[in-house]
């Protein structure tokens, strides 16, 4: 409940800082994006450049854990087969080796 309450109260306060770097930077930019142009102010663009950056980020993460994931399975299966593989050994071994 904490958490959730400090991560809010966190994000509530990125927004007002976010509002005040527009609002405190409006002199108008023109961007050219592929076919468009578009006319942001220059607050608008960094916090957009900033948005555009942060989710860059969270989705190389996301394929990071991901492949971290998909690896942890694999040790998984290996890691049963190896058990498995040593139960037998332990089963069949001979009178003397016991």
């Amino acid at each position: 409940m904490t958490r959730r309450l400090l991560s809010l109260i966190s994000l509530a306060l990125i927004a007002l800082v976010c509002a005040a770097f527009v609002r405190a930077n409006a002199a108008p930019l023109t961007l050219d994006v592929f076919a468009a142009t578009i006319r942001p102010s220059a607050g608008q663009a960094l916090v957009g450049a900033f948005v555009a950056g942060w989710l860059v980020g969270t989705i190389g993460a996301l394929r990071s854990l991901w492949r971290l994931g998909r690896e942890r399975v694999q040790l998984r299966r290996a890691l049963k087969l190896a058990e498995a593989e040593a139960r037998t050994l332990r089963a069949t071994a001979p009178a003397h080796a016991r």
